[in-house]
């Protein structure tokens, strides 16, 4: 499905918009929010393919990408994607939004995760809208997610069973941090913002991007934006089903050591998610669908992939990885680190050992980061 030369030419006038006007769009149903840098973009068109072909034809659906550095070819190669006609698409420039601001980020995490912090006000005639992260695919309309009612709460998400389960056994350290650092009530209550349900006019009547932007710089928070919001909600929020934001199952140790450390109803939750996934979210550091075809969920990515008008740039990035030094010397050290390094940690520190929490405290302490 790559594109031709003419079938670009359709396009010619895609800018950047500076503002909301400019977007052109209707925001008269379902509006999505994604944020996204040049290098994550053809990620993002698998995401976009997977929201189009499950789309309703009854519903109307307007997609908004933040961004500061998609190139015009790039929004012209997305614009010409998003064809339906119920469909819209539209670029908007943060660069000015974020006054200047250095936003703090480390290991896999990029800048643009903090984007979503300014969609209320980017938006500001749009009163409910969905964010996606970019390394996603849907498998059911997320109309359905839109309908929630979200009235009177700054957001709806889905209860992070990867985070509750280290709180509960496998990094009894995040418990502390999410308590005294981040200052939850209840760690518990901690959410997964990869998916989420916006009511972008309860954040205008409650916060500023001000208020929200300096949260975010007062520290590398451990989980960067998601920690701010959690912060800010403290619990407050709608809980969404799990279905609607399912996370793979991160080099085959989540689903088990992960999740298995929390409890029972978070579990049971995430299993009956996995039987019936409205979106797969694959989070989490290296063995991503697109290098590591194999791992969980990811065939459904490359259904998608294989009519995203970026297929052609995924295989070559995966044949890069399966052949130069480069890629095979890249794969080597996460094997390394991951799949041995991490079950030898388990086996020399088991869940739930004084020994292990004091280990990770101390790595923790000296900048290292976990998964």
């Amino acid at each position: 499905m790559e594109q031709t030369r003419a079938d670009k030419q359709q396009f010619t006038h895609v800018a950047l918009a500076s503002c909301e006007d400019e977007l052109g769009l209707s925001f008269s149903d379902v509006t999505v929010i994604f944020a996204c840098s040049e290098g994550f973009v053809s990620y993002l068109s698998v995401a976009l393919q997977s929201i189009i072909d499950n789309a309703s034809d009854d519903r109307h659906y307007d997609f908004v990408v933040l961004t500061r550095d998609l190139s015009p070819e790039s929004m012209i190669t997305l614009t010409h994607q998003v064809t339906r006609d119920n469909m819209g698409i539209g670029f908007l420039d943060v660069e000015a939004a974020l006054g200047g601001r250095k936003l703090p980020h480390y290991g896999h995490f990029k800048p643009e995760t903090y984007f979503r912090l300014l969609a209320p006000s980017l938006l500001p005639s749009v009163k409910k809208a969905i964010y996606l992260d970019s390394d996603l695919v849907a498998l059911d309309d997320v109309a359905k997610l839109y309908d929630i009612d979200v009235s009177g709460h700054l957001l709806g998400a889905t209860r992070d069973a990867d985070t509750v389960g280290q709180v509960c056994g496998y990094d009894e350290g995040v418990g502390y941090y999410l308590a005294h650092d981040l200052g939850m009530s209840n760690p518990l209550d901690y959410f997964q913002a990869g998916v989420l349900l916006m009511n972008l006019e309860e954040f205008r009547r409650q916060t500023t991007p001000d208020q929200l932007l300096q949260i975010a710089t007062m520290r590398t928070w451990r989980w960067l934006d998601q920690d701010v919001l959690n912060r800010v909600v403290d619990g407050n929020y709608v809980r969404i089903d799990m279905r609607w934001n399912l996370l793979y199952d991160w080099q085959g140790i989540r689903r088990e050591k992960i999740i298995g450390s929390a409890p029972a109803d978070y579990r049971q939750e995430y299993e009956a998610a996995r039987q019936n996934p409205g979106i797969v979210h694959y989070a989490g550091a290296d063995d991503r669908p697109w290098l590591y075809p194999l791992v969980d969920y990811g065939d459904r990515f490359w259904k998608y992939a294989r009519r995203s008008p970026y297929i052609g740039t995924l295989r070559r990035g995966l044949e890069r990885s399966l052949v130069t030094p480069g890629g095979l010397g890249q794969r080597a050290r996460n094997n390394l680190k991951y799949k041995v390094g991490l079950n030898a940690f388990d086996v020399a520190f088991p869940p739930r050992t004084t020994r292990r929490k004091l280990t990770i405290g101390a790595y923790m302490r000296m900048g290292g980061s976990i998964g």
